[in-house]
């Protein structure tokens, strides 16, 4: 099959730019030049032709933006570096790692954001990639390596690349909000005033089933014993968890077999490190205060990532696997 050609057109487009600079012609070839790499590269084999084209231009745009010192990768780079102290996410970064120039993390991170996807809308498919993939980090070398013969030589482009190329940055400008602890002296909702009051202080309560929540809410909450009064929405899901906190009674279905609590009839490990991932991932699952409070305390040990080495890859990154795929539902109400 001829390999797919990058035109002008479609560089200019990544770019968000209309005109044509002196630059662009290098970087058009370099992306071009990308393909039979890509063509070649396990990770891209059952890829669409459209997918291999973005993967080319994404890492064209890199190089740009790392010779540059300026663009979509920086704006990047320098947003996670000021929440997270670091400047990617999944990797561990040695002294050798140089933040103005060209890096195989970099590489393999670009590649991850290719080939992972998060749901736009609801009956959307979510991929996670595994960041440590054995042929992501070779096809990652290559590129690197491919990079590296050609740096000197690439031109420095004086209009930066579009800012969100790599991702949007208002997920990474959303604050690290604390949890919504009750302190002493505090006012509280009457609702919650009885959760704890039934629960002896403890702000996670668990219910099996509809019936018991339901019970819950007539003889402990002295909710009106109507239909319409108690959630009827509710009625064929399970596995519940109610969190009161400072804000009010936050009710969850189907996630309270991933709390590893001894309160918790309805805790299920296997379960938890199957599906729990979800919960980051699947916008809606899970209300982001109890996902968060679950972290916090220490209550989520099984949640893994579906692939190997998941586990460490959700427990040390997930604030950001959390803002990547909830998007707005990362504190959101």
């Amino acid at each position: 099959m001829k390999q797919a050609r990058i035109y002008m057109k479609r560089w200019l487009g990544i770019n968000e730019r209309n005109k044509q600079l002196s630059t662009d012609t290098w970087y058009l070839n370099f992306a071009n030049q990308l393909l039979s790499l890509i063509d070649e590269s396990p990770l891209y084999s059952k890829k669409f032709e459209a997918e291999k084209v973005d993967a080319a231009l994404s890492l064209a745009v890199y190089l740009q933006d790392a010779i540059a010192q300026s663009g979509g990768w920086k704006e990047f780079s320098n947003a996670y570096y000021r929440l997270y102290k670091s400047y990617l996410p999944f990797y561990t970064l040695t002294d050798e790692y140089l933040p103005d120039e060209i890096n195989v993390e970099d590489i393999s991170f670009i590649q991850w954001t290719l080939l992972s996807r998060y749901a736009i809308f609801e009956e959307d498919e979510i991929i996670i990639q595994n960041p440590h993939d054995s042929d992501l980090i070779e096809f990652s070398q290559k590129v690197y390596d491919v990079m590296d013969t050609a740096f000197e030589e690439a031109p420095i482009c004086d209009e930066p690349s579009s800012p969100i190329w790599v991702m949007g940055l208002d997920l990474l400008e959303m604050p690290l909000v604390p949890l919504p602890e009750i302190t002493p002296g505090m006012t509280l909702k009457k609702d919650v005033e009885n959760c704890l009051s039934y629960s002896k202080g403890e702000p996670l309560l668990y219910f099996t089933t509809y019936d018991e929540l339901r019970r819950f809410f007539v003889e402990e909450l002295k909710w009106e014993d109507k239909n319409e009064s108690l959630l009827p929405e509710l009625r064929d899901e399970r596995n519940f968890v109610i969190y009161a906190n400072a804000k009010g009674m936050l009710i969850a279905s189907n996630v309270s077999y991933c709390f590893c609590d001894p309160r918790n009839p309805t805790y299920n490990a296997e379960k938890a490190a199957a599906k729990g991932f979800k919960l980051f991932t699947y916008p809606g699952t899970c209300p982001f205060d109890l996902l968060k409070y679950g972290m916090a305390k220490g209550l989520l040990p099984d949640m893994q990532l579906p692939f190997p080495g998941g586990k460490e890859v959700l427990h040390d990154n997930w604030d950001f696997i959390a803002r990547y795929f909830l998007c707005e539902y990362y504190e959101g109400e």
